[in-house]
């Protein structure tokens, strides 16, 4: 089964504020389909976020049962995302990204999508000159731990990193 990777648009915003919405959920967030919709929507035309999409085929053998969501108008369905935030480096003067969100539909797990998310948001980060893409995972998030590491991700060991709420 092929899994195509793209920069998603406005175009796309449906599908991608159903996975959105889905990933908010898996953090334990009330679903809210018209929030992330807005949210997502000003971030595509503020140009403060860059969101790569997974499709497939409909037609193909995976989520034929169409519960996965619903077809785009080419037959292709997204099942998975990866949200980029812009930033910059001050100590090395450039542009770096955080990858913020990064979530497949649990029909589509164990099929490689996440990693082609990660690998097309390295090639896209290099096209546009971007120094490096860092990101955080919980503690006990083995499995992505796993997957970030065999990408290339390494841990910091030199800073700790604190938030403060506001």
């Amino acid at each position: 089964m092929q899994h195509r990777i793209r920069q998603a648009g406005l175009a796309d915003l449906d599908e991608v504020g159903r996975l959105f919405n889905e990933y908010r959920m898996f953090y334990n967030q009330n679903a809210d389909l018209e929030g992330v919709r807005q949210y997502i929507r000003e971030r595509m035309e503020r140009d403060e976020s860059v969101v790569l999409v997974a499709e497939t085929d409909v037609n193909s053998d995976c989520g034929a049962n169409g519960s996965n969501g619903l077809p785009l108008s080419n037959g292709l369905i997204c099942n998975g995302f990866v949200q980029l935030y812009p930033s910059f480096s001050s100590v090395s003067m450039g542009p770096i990204w955080v990858l913020n969100d990064l979530y497949v539909h649990p029909d589509y797990r164990q099929q490689g999508i996440a990693r082609k998310l990660l690998q097309a948001a390295k090639r896209l980060a290099s096209v546009r000159g971007v120094l490096r893409i860092s990101l955080s995972t919980e503690l006990s998030n083995k499995q992505a731990q796993v997957l970030y590491e065999s990408e290339g991700y390494a841990q910091d060991t030199k800073f700790m990193y604190y938030e403060l709420n506001v």
